[in-house]
């Protein structure tokens, strides 16, 4: 099996009564980075032993809170998308469904949905959650296991886990899978949680029983999605957490329309044990500051390449759901009423659109409202938080500090590389001018060489004519002084035989009486 890419989602076993109380315990638990295996049995028993599996079962929200599963099961989560207005003839791709808490709503309401887990465990408790949905197909694998699949409409990535090094992109391979996998105009919707929170503050995350792991920094998160071609994004904060939002914020509306949304958040927050003025009184700080998009608990995100502004949010500042065991007016109004003291109903109606989760019961609703009360022991997580964020952003300053060092020290060493190299690249210049001109130098030696070559030839072909008719007049001269030679010995044999004759001796005698 091919080793998991390091995008892959993983989740973190729960927090009991026993280590909650330990901060050494809680960061042993985020370091530990699985789920426990019993946990998953559990859940992966109680999908087949329920038999309404919707995504507001009363059986099945009921018993996951008793068994421990309620992560798996938290109708919230749906809250991402109901915000949102998808069309209903959408394509989506959900990267890490988990347990299929999300998969089983969305296809509820009739979107085709591909799911990826890379666990099969839990890939099977998302195969059993959505059994009776002929629309949903969940897969085990990592985002390239279907990205020769047609293109996708939208892709959603809900609480993906970062790794420590990724501090300035994280996410970057995840995100550019998913711009791979969508269509030219899809959009990606990605929820991620706030790293700057301490982590063993749980009022940031998705439930009373679950810590998380790294997040990533707004501004981190935009850089990977620009990196990955995502050239265009809007952002909307997530409270009390990330995961499963029960109040979702536009920043900048909110901002332009001056809606006073602050005293909103006090009930997600409120308990016992929580001075509830002095957290109202912090989280106004934050919000004149304008440091709200920066100390959110976590960011929903939706991201694409296309210049067309997304009509995915309307209008609203603001979106508030809240569980009711009834959509009657009365009851309703007498919910939004204690959220919203400080906020006048017309201004409310306005700006923050109100959306009920309706439950089975009343009894229901009171324990989905305990199951999603973040636990904030006082204010000072509060405080505990922003001097951990404080430090962490001293810590990121003292890594820019020594990446700006040793950036400044490269840029030096570059500068001189290059001055070598351009010393070096004169001389050699100079050197290939030089052996240049010595080559011209040897091509008109070896030219001249040639002509000289080619008089010598022209010389040696009339020397070799000469020989030639030398030759020929010597075997002529051989021959005729062969002949002559012939007639000489003719002569004298001639001359001899005449000297015998009987006349030439009559001659001779009559020629010595006359000289006597």
């Amino acid at each position: 099996m091919s080793a998991a890419p390091s995008y892959i989602t993983n989740f973190i076993p729960p927090v009991t009564s026993a280590n909650r109380a330990d901060p050494d315990a809680l960061k042993a638990i985020v370091a530990a980075n699985v789920r426990t295996p019993q946990e998953t049995m559990r859940l992966e028993a109680l999908l087949r032993s329920v038999d309404d599996l919707s995504h507001l079962s009363p059986e099945l929200l009921t018993q996951a809170m008793a068994q421990g599963c309620w992560y798996h099961v938290n109708p919230f989560r749906s809250t991402l998308i109901r915000s949102l207005e998808i069309p209903l003839s959408s394509r989506i791709l959900e990267v890490g469904c988990g347990g299929g808490a999300l998969t089983r709503y969305l296809g509820e309401q009739g979107y085709q949905v591909v799911a990826l887990e890379t666990s099969e465990e839990l890939a099977e408790c998302a195969r059993l959650r959505c059994r009776d949905l002929p629309n949903v197909e969940v897969i085990t694998g990592f985002v390239e296991s279907v990205l020769a699949d047609s293109r996708f409409d939208f892709v959603v990535c809900v609480d993906p886990l970062f790794v420590e090094s990724e501090y300035f992109e994280p996410g970057l391979e995840l995100m550019t899978l998913c711009k791979k996998a969508l269509k030219s105009t899809g959009t990606l919707i990605l929820s991620i949680s706030n790293p700057l929170h301490a982590p063993g503050t749980a009022h940031i995350e998705p439930s009373q029983d679950h810590v998380r792991g790294k997040g990533a920094t707004l501004g981190a998160a935009k850089s990977s999605l620009a990196s990955a071609g995502f050239c265009y994004s809007e952002e909307y904060l997530t409270f009390p957490n990330h995961a499963s939002p029960r109040f979702l914020v536009d920043p900048k509306q909110t901002r332009t329309e001056r809606v006073n949304w602050i005293p909103l958040i006090t009930d997600l927050y409120s308990s016992s044990e929580v001075a509830e003025a002095e957290m109202l009184g912090w989280w106004r700080s934050i919000y004149n500051e304008g440091l709200e998009s920066n100390l959110a608990p976590g960011w929903l995100i939706l991201a694409h390449s296309h210049a067309v502004h997304s009509v995915l949010w309307n209008g609203s500042a603001g979106k508030l759901f809240t569980p009711t065991a009834g959509i009657n007016s009365g009851e309703m109004e007498q919910v939004n009423d204690s959220l919203t003291d400080n906020v006048s109903s017309a201004e409310r109606q306005k700006r923050i659109e109100t959306h009920p989760i309706p439950l089975a019961t009343s009894d229901l609703v009171t324990a989905v409202l305990g199951a999603l009360r973040p636990i904030v022991h006082a204010v000072r997580d509060y405080k505990e938080s922003l001097i951990a964020a404080d430090r962490r952003i001293d810590e990121l300053a003292q890594s820019e500090e020594v990446a700006r060092q040793s950036l400044e020290d490269s840029r030096e060493a570059l500068v001189k590389l290059e001055e070598k190299h351009t010393s070096e690249l004169n001389h050699e210049q100079e050197s290939r001018r030089i052996r240049e001109a010595e080559l011209g130098l040897v091509l008109k030696q070896y030219h001249a060489v040639g002509a000289m070559c080619h008089d010598m030839r022209e010389e040696g072909r009339k020397l070799r004519d000469m020989l030639d008719e030398l030759k020929r007049r010597y075997v002529a001269s051989e021959e005729w002084g062969s002949s002559l030679a012939k007639r000489a010995a003719e002569a004298e044999e001639e001359l001899e035989r005449t000297r015998a004759s009987w006349t030439f001796r009559i001659a001779k005698r009559v020629q010595d009486f006359l000289r006597g």
